[in-house]
């Protein structure tokens, strides 16, 4: 009987978390379309029902979850929480998109994560490799772009960086599944592509990432020193998102002194510089507007390119201790499933963050979704190491 009831609650699980899957997709598509030049300037009437179906789907679990019997602390902390994130990123600052990414947090506190990263992993998989195939065949709109002495061909995208940052996240959520079950074939594949992508698109900060988190996959194949049990790292990996927050507005805040960096870091520097000087730092979010045209006559280019520093920027202090705190509670629920493949991926996604924005870009960074675990009791148990869909809550009885 306890089994069937168990079975019963796990079917359950499974069904909210492929209703949950399809919203958020839908959400995520609306977003993702307009990022190809082939339908940059698409109309909102293919837009919007995407957008607003896939939120409807969103508050429709959260109702739903309304009659489980919830931890009054944590629902009060999610509702408090994601009301802010909402109202001052969202509304304040003018960056709608994270209006959906608090309503999408809250709706995931019951879904089985790793049932949610595998049909999303299916997507982007589909999307990416079909929009870059499309593009090289010549049926959707496709151009080039010039990085110093280099052309980088945009594969389909308004920006060539943006395929090259999604498989970042591709490559981050296919090892994390897989785990030591990847073979050197899947490794190699994954790292051909890596070089392919860069040899396109000459986007080296990704895929030095990239190479070094898949030789790691790799090695912890073999190597029998579990690192998440290392202290050295787990302080490490803790104080990661508030060391490199400070270390990148201290040198964008003197960049003066520190001015010979710059080109080796692509300008970010000066612009980190020019941002803090232009708009100054606020307590709570600000509209900014930076302009990221590149062939504008009279119009510079002028973005800062730093997660951390444009978060600040546009959020203000007060939602950046939140995200910094909550980054770090969600990390500890990382360090917690063992999982070592996750923590390092992890770790690569936030340090991607120093030089990119892509972190704090929801349609890109789905491990935000997966904050969530912070407002329920099981966590971020599913991505344990050897989990299956099922053994978890069955594991519950």
């Amino acid at each position: 009987m306890n089994q069937r009831i168990n079975l019963l609650r796990a079917s359950s699980c499974l069904t909210k978390t492929v209703f949950f899957s399809i919203g958020y997709i839908m959400w995520l598509s609306s977003y993702l379309i307009t990022r190809l030049q082939q339908f940059s300037n698409v109309s909102d009437i293919v837009i919007k029902p995407l957008k607003f179906g896939g939120l409807i789907i969103a508050f429709f679990i959260i109702l739903m979850d309304l009659k489980i019997k919830l931890e009054v602390r944590r629902f009060l902390l999610g509702v408090l929480t994601l009301a802010f994130i909402a109202l001052n990123n969202g509304y304040v600052a003018g960056v709608t998109i994270w209006i959906g990414v608090a309503i999408f947090i809250f709706a995931a506190k019951n879904i089985n994560f790793r049932l949610f990263l595998k049909i999303v992993l299916v997507f982007l998989c589909v999307f990416y490799g079909s929009s870059v195939l499309l593009a090289k065949f010549g049926f959707i709109l496709n151009s080039v772009s010039y990085r110093d002495v280099f052309v980088r061909d945009n594969l389909g995208f308004v920006w060539a960086t943006w395929p090259v940052h999604a498989f970042l996240y591709i490559v981050a959520f296919y090892a994390i599944l897989r785990g030591k079950k990847i073979n050197i074939a899947e490794i190699l594949v994954l790292g051909m592509i890596n070089l392919g992508l860069y040899y396109y698109t000459n986007t080296r900060s990704p895929f030095i990432l990239i190479t070094i988190f898949l030789i790691f996959v790799y090695l912890n194949k073999y190597v029998h020193f579990n690192i998440v049990h290392n202290r050295v790292f787990r302080g490490i990996f803790l104080l990661l998102t508030p060391v490199l927050t400070l270390v990148i507005y201290w040198f964008s805040k003197n960049y003066p002194k520190y001015y010979q960096f710059d080109k080796l870091f692509s300008g970010r520097i000066s612009y980190g510089y020019e941002s803090l000087e232009l708009f100054g730092i606020h307590k709570i979010g600000k509209k900014i507007f930076f302009n990221t045209s590149t062939n504008v006559i009279g119009q510079k280019y002028f973005y800062v390119d730093s997660a951390f520093l444009q978060y600040l920027l546009r959020f203000g202090l007060i939602s950046l201790i939140i995200f910094l705190v909550y980054t770090i509670m969600f990390q500890y629920r990382v360090l917690k499933t063992e999982n070592t493949i996750l923590c390092v991926a992890v770790f690569m996604v936030i340090v991607n963050g120093l030089l990119d924005p892509e972190l704090i870009e929801p349609f890109y960074n789905v491990f935000l979704i997966m904050y969530a675990a912070l407002f329920n009791s099981k966590g971020l148990n599913d991505l344990a190491p050897g989990e299956d869909i099922n053994e978890e809550y069955l594991s519950q009885s």
